[in-house]
């Protein structure tokens, strides 16, 4: 029985030695001769590591870690693969395309307007706030302060020059909110914002919590009359002008400070904004877009939302509860907080593309756009567009309109062939 064992081992060694990639010539090549007086294989072992070299059993064995090592390499490769498909927006997109998310919140700041033009109020040296300085300010929040308003109303209609509705169109970020109500999941959009751009991208109004009032509408403090947009434009507040009311009464113009609908300081915000903060408690997915976080009660929205709700930021820097999200790390599968730091536009587009919903962005931003240059086509005789080069534009369209009628009916001034003259001309 012993024999027996001991042939069964001899039989073993070359599958044991081809293990290690040395076959049974090799071994017995390399096998040292006691008759020859040669070391043993521990001498020879020692040998090697002495010369720098390895044998080759030690050769194999280094061969195989570094194939394990290879592996392991390959193994984090494909986990970082899966952690760059696991990203923030990748993540809210699976959850949006698994039907998990269907009651989605916005909260907005005014990041999300910046690309139309219309400044933030807090940037070192782009914000509103900082533009307005050389008006002398006490404090940059004066211009919000109704007070203040009250006393020296010119700043506020310095800054409304800048940011009155008409002159600025939506961002892709504002069209994505009615691609979100289009798809049937969207709650509520709660927006600090008062540019109205929310609604002129053609989000319905009833969607629409503008936390801080609007543009949309004004009234005259004294008299309490609403005052229309038309009314406000016609005041020159493209110019920077101070609008006053011009309402009669017993035969004298009320001349009171018109205000816009906007919240200041020391307001009370839209009895609206309270009622639907209800809202929140059944949100399954928030996204935060271009906001600090800075301003309460419009900040404690983010703490609303259930404990078990996603919560994404878009933002060019982390504020409230998203500084504590590691800076640089892929979001765990538990992580409840997410973060992307980018421009509010360049994250809206990757989070469509993950959605598979980006021609359906483009063809609704190209459509409403023709939308909206129809709509001041009719407003405006023709002249489409904002700002003054719109206004040069417009007017060297009226300076050819007048030479063309100089044409058609001389230099009589004969009133009502004239109008129609012109009336002709600014059609064409």
């Amino acid at each position: 029985m012993i024999v027996l064992r001991c042939l069964q081992k001899a039989d073993m060694l070359p599958l044991r030695l081809e293990r290690f990639g040395v076959t049974a010539s090799t071994a017995e090549s390399k096998s040292p001769k006691p008759h020859q007086g040669s070391s043993s294989r521990s001498d020879q072992v020692d040998s090697d590591r002495a010369s720098g070299s390895a044998g080759p059993i030690e050769s194999s064995i280094s061969a195989s870690r570094d194939r394990e090592e290879g592996s392991d390499a390959e193994e984090a490769s494909d986990e970082e693969e899966e952690e760059e498909e696991s990203g923030p927006l990748q993540r809210v997109a699976s959850l949006i395309k698994s039907g998990k998310a269907k009651n989605v919140i916005f909260l907005l700041g005014a990041g999300i307007s910046t690309s139309a033009g219309i400044p933030d109020f807090r940037s070192p040296s782009t914000g509103l706030y900082h533009n307005l300085q050389k008006l002398n300010l006490p404090f940059p929040e004066a211009v919000f302060e109704l007070g203040f308003f009250k006393e020296r109303p010119e700043p506020f209609w310095a800054l409304a020059k800048e940011i009155y509705p008409g002159k600025h169109i939506p961002t892709p970020t504002h069209y994505l909110l009615p691609l979100f109500d289009t798809h049937k999941i969207l709650r509520r959009v709660f927006t600090q914002n008062i540019d109205t751009l929310e609604t002129l991208a053609g989000l319905p109004r009833d969607r629409l919590v503008e936390a801080h009032g609007s543009f949309a509408t004004s009234h005259c403090l004294n008299c309490r009359r609403e005052v229309d947009r038309d009314e406000v434009l016609r005041a020159g507040v493209r110019n920077g002008q101070v609008v006053r009311c011009d309402a009669k009464r017993k035969g004298r113009v009320c001349g009171g400070l018109v205000k816009p609908d906007v919240v200041f300081f020391g307001e009370n915000l839209p009895e609206r904004f309270f009622r639907l903060i209800p809202d929140l408690r059944a949100c399954d997915l928030l996204i935060v877009i271009g906001t600090s976080l800075q301003v309460r009660p419009f900040s404690s929205l983010v703490d609303q939302v259930p404990r078990t709700c996603p919560r994404l930021l878009i933002n060019r820097e982390p504020v409230g509860p998203f500084e504590d999200v590691p800076y640089g790390t892929f979001p765990t599968a538990e992580a409840r907080d997410l973060y992307w730091e980018g421009d509010a536009d360049e994250g809206v587009w990757k989070l469509v593309h993950e959605l598979g919903w980006r021609e359906e962005l483009e063809d609704m931003i190209e459509a409403g756009k023709e939308q909206i240059e129809r709509k001041e086509r009719e407003l405006t005789g023709g002249f489409v567009g904002s700002g003054s080069d719109d206004h040069s534009g417009a007017a060297k369209k009226v300076e050819k309109a007048f030479e063309a009628v100089k044409q058609e009916v001389g230099e009589q001034d004969e009133g009502a062939e004239l109008e129609e003259a012109i009336r002709k001309q600014l059609t064409l």
